[in-house]
């Protein structure tokens, strides 16, 4: 099952953002959008479609491209 993750990071003048990112089992990749809901439905659409995890990076990274979901 994918799971949202939640990491807190500090940009270079020193304020913190919660970045959001996705997680299944040992793969974790953090810190893909400051914007939850969409991570949250990117999490949603890859458990909806038993997305086979050795496919996740690509998935992130075509959301990355075309950020359109």
């Amino acid at each position: 099952m994918y799971l949202l993750n939640e990491t807190v990071v500090k940009d270079e003048e020193g304020k913190l953002w919660n970045t959001y990112g996705i997680t299944y089992g040992d793969i974790v990749i953090e810190d893909i959008s400051t914007e939850k809901e969409k991570i949250e439905k990117l999490v949603r659409l890859c458990n909806e479609l038993d997305l086979d995890p050795i496919h996740i990076h690509d998935v992130v990274e075509d959301f990355l491209v075309h950020n359109d979901i």
